[in-house]
């Protein structure tokens, strides 16, 4: 028979048959340890396949079809669950996450609730009786919602007021619930030493001199004063304050187990831990040592540049590069955990603070200045009053910024903004910074592909994300068309230009859907400084730069690039809600609410996928999981409800409300809902 003809032949079996596959050589069936049947079976495979049944003989798919033919495998000890026409999808890759921070301990936590700042520090005024801190030692509250309430009173003007008014002696820092945002008393402040060792303390003064080039990281008042908020690591360091991904460390170490409660009860089967320090390493050690590591772990390794300068200020990439390769190959022999990432930082957060006088910009990385937004604060209804913006490029914008650099004392600084309605020093002009030296970037994202390492590179505002493809632009030497290898997650803002360059330069484009959604409270303080908005009407301008670039999933899918999901969490929230990132991918709202730019929907089995094949892809585990086939391993969820039948059917904002049943990894039921039999 000619070669092409057996091929048609073949072909027109396999479309007969359905996507009926078995593990078995003809003459040689082997009866299957447990077949799954009388469902609907979402494949993930390259045709998108729907099955009936599916069979598992040890830890591996052994049939993917129909029910009659798994059935043929269906020997005398064989365990048959009827699944009753439920849903099963591969299990669920989250793609950025940081579970060790997640995991549910007792501690001072403020749950991600909007507080007054009254309310915050009779809160953490209360942790102070029920947990036990030694005198000088630093509190840490996990969780602050620092977005949404924080509104002044009578009280407090400032979050360091507030803190000040719980402890004079012991330094307290409010985790942020997205990791880059803190908050601190006086006594956290004092802390903060110069080059030399020296004790001098965050104040005006130090952050127009010693600490000038930190001085984007703190917000202040009206008299250049620390208010108490910091970004990111440059400013926690400064203070010796302990890092939101390594706090409390101990502690987790020796509840290593809860670590899989995180993730096992969404159907999370495979996650990348998004910035695994040293420190936390141990914990998994812990695990693995205990047999209890339950999904598949790949460990993206975090390694500060900042804390590996020499004497001259040069980063010692070397140091860095060998101890990243030592970890990968202590973890490289270890099934189910794998260490072949590098993360890195780009820039911060796009969260300003409205409420601040003058409003603190938001650090993250632009290509065009922050917008300087005029706002009042309506005690009453407890609102942000929008009201146009600063003219920054105005003549009296030119005689403010030399007043500032003068140094004005209050007197001044109050009658210019009696006369003119706008503090002086929202004349600055900025753009926000780079975690790192652009030169920094490059140079570390090079090496790393030097040594083998895939690149997870946070990068928020579209400038990072400018640097973070220009940095693995320079340093891959495989052709254009290679396949896809390095990660950029988070991506608030991307603009077109660098849309089509995540196809290009073979990048997966990781989003936390359930951000991509219209948040009125949480927008005010991200996109009046973006774009001149002249009212809290008029803040979703269609033709505005956010409403267009935030979150440009559809773009960047249709553009030939791969979508990935992540959950972040703890940020926003300790839960990963897989379903509810996959609701909102649909939807891009929250229930019943407005969607933020329709346009950039997916349908359902993009999200899935994003979640399903495409990150076992990302982390180069496509050939043992991430889609159902046989000969990968037995790693699927059973869920209470057919999700992409609710979507189908014009019910996608009832997705969030599915529940996984059940959690498979490796053919072992490893969660079972309460509810599940």
């Amino acid at each position: 028979m000619p070669r092409l003809s057996l091929m048609l032949m073949v072909t027109v079996i396999l479309v007969v048959s359905g996507c009926d596959q078995s593990g078995n050589t003809p003459g040689k069936m082997t009866k299957a340890d447990i077949i799954l049947t009388n469902g609907r079976i979402y494949t993930a495979d390259s045709r998108r396949s729907f099955a009936e049944a599916l069979a598992v003989t040890g830890d591996t798919l052994s049939f993917v079809g129909s029910a009659d033919g798994a059935a043929k495998l269906r020997g005398a000890d064989t365990k048959v669950i009827d699944l009753e026409g439920r849903l099963i999808l591969p299990g669920f890759q989250d793609t950025h996450i940081h579970p060790v921070s997640a995991m549910d301990l007792e501690t001072c936590d403020l749950e991600n609730q909007p507080r007054s700042l009254s309310e915050i520090a009779a809160h953490v005024k209360d942790c102070l009786t029920r947990f036990s801190y030694e005198k000088s030692a630093w509190i840490p509250v996990d969780l602050w919602n620092f977005a949404e309430g924080n509104a002044p009173g009578d009280n407090f003007q400032t979050i360091r007021q507030a803190l000040d008014s719980v402890s004079q002696d012991n330094p307290i820092i409010l985790m942020g619930s997205d990791g880059h945002h803190m908050a601190v008393n006086s006594a956290a402040l004092g802390r903060a030493k110069t080059k030399d060792g020296k004790t001098i303390g965050v104040t005006a003064q130090s952050l127009a001199t010693n600490f000038r080039d930190y001085a984007e990281y703190f917000g202040v008042d009206a008299q250049g004063a620390p208010d108490g908020r910091i970004t990111e690591n440059p400013a926690a360091q400064l203070i010796g304050a302990p890092d939101f991904l390594t706090a409390d460390i101990a502690r987790r170490i020796a509840s290593a187990d809860k670590l899989m409660d995180v993730v096992l009860p969404h159907g999370i089967t495979s996650f990348m831990d998004a910035a695994a320090s040293p420190d936390i390493l141990p914990l998994y050690d812990r695990l693995i040592a205990e047999h209890k590591l339950k999904a598949r772990v790949t460990l993206s390794l975090f390694f500060d540049p900042d804390l590996y300068r020499n004497e001259t200020g040069a980063v010692d990439f070397d140091s860095i590069m060998k101890q990243a390769r030592a970890l990968r190959a202590k973890y490289a022999p270890i099934p189910g955990i794998k260490a072949d990432f590098l993360k890195l930082f780009a820039d911060g957060v796009l969260e300003g603070n409205p409420l601040a006088t003058p409003p603190t910009l938001p650090n993250a990385a632009m290509l065009k200045p922050y917008v300087q937004p005029r706002v009042q604060f309506d005690t009453s209804a407890g609102q942000v009053i929008l009201n146009g913006s600063v003219d920054v490029d105005s003549p009296l914008c030119a005689q403010a910024r030399a007043m500032v650099a003068k140094g004005p004392d209050a007197q001044s600084i109050q009658n210019f903004i009696a006369k003119h309605g706008f503090h002086p020093r929202q004349c600055q002009i900025s753009n926000g910074v780079l975690q790192y030296d652009r030169a920094v970037i490059m140079e570390f994202v090079k090496q790393g592909i030097q040594s083998g390492f895939a690149l997870h590179i946070h990068a928020i505002g579209d400038r990072a994300v400018r640097t973070a493809l220009d940095a693995i632009e320079q340093g891959e030497t495989k052709p254009a068309d290679h396949a896809f290898t390095h990660i950029i997650t988070h991506l608030q803002v991307v603009n077109p230009q660098d849309v089509p360059r995540f196809a290009r330069l073979g990048v997966y484009a990781s989003f936390t859907y359930a951000w991509a959604l219209v948040d009125e409270e949480y927008d005010r303080t991200v996109i009046p400084f973006i774009d001149d908005i002249e009212n809290n009407a008029a803040i979703y301008r269609p033709d505005g730069y956010y409403w267009n670039n935030a979150y440009p999933v559809a773009s960047i899918l249709k553009s030939g690039g791969v979508l990935i999901a992540g959950s972040d969490a703890p940020v926003d929230t300790r839960n990963p809600r897989p379903l509810v990132n996959i609701q909102t991918a649909v939807t891009r709202s929250a229930p019943g609410g407005r969607a933020l730019n329709k346009a950039q929907r997916i349908s359902i089995l993009d999200a899935i996928d994003s979640y399903t094949i495409n990150g076992a892809r990302a982390l180069h585990q496509d050939d043992i999981t991430g889609s159902l086939t046989a000969g990968k391993k037995a790693d699927f969820i059973v869920l209470s409800q057919d999700i992409i039948d609710l979507a189908d059917t014009g019910h996608a904002d009832a997705i969030a409300g599915a529940q996984v049943l059940e959690t498979w990894v490796g053919g072992e039921r490893v969660y079972a809902a309460p509810s599940a039999e």
